[in-house]
């Protein structure tokens, strides 16, 4: 008489189980990492949000600017990439100064000749 399928089927059905609860910790530490993340990212933009009003500030204190001449400049540079949408028109990456080489996106120096490439502040 042999082991009939009722024990390998609970073996597997413990094994589907274990699995699915490693699963389902891995998405929740996945999920909380997730929030953490957003919640510093939050942070992050509310500071930025009163280092440019406390620049903003400044300037119309030390130099006159109105709230008006700020929101001409916001819609110019809004409008560089012809829709009013909100968004910092994409530029193209810049060519290498030595090679002339497209440069990758993000990365300091040329990739052909390894030349450090100097971005404008404001450059992603």
């Amino acid at each position: 008489m042999g082991m009939g399928p009722g024990i390998f089927g609970a073996a597997a059905a413990q094994y589907q189980a274990n699995m699915a609860a490693q699963d389902a910790q891995t998405a929740s530490r996945a999920a909380m990492e997730a929030g953490r993340q957003s919640e510093a990212l939050s942070l992050d933009v509310e500071k930025l949000f009163m280092i440019t009003e406390a620049l903003w500030n400044i300037l119309k204190e030390k130099h006159g600017y109105t709230d008006d001449d700020l929101n001409v400049m916001v819609q110019d540079i809004d409008l560089r990439d012809g829709q009013l949408d909100g968004k910092v028109a994409k530029k193209p990456n810049p060519p290498c100064q030595k090679c002339g080489r497209v440069l990758m996106a993000r990365h300091p120096v040329c990739i052909y000749c390894g030349t450090v490439s100097v971005r404008g502040p404001f450059e992603r």
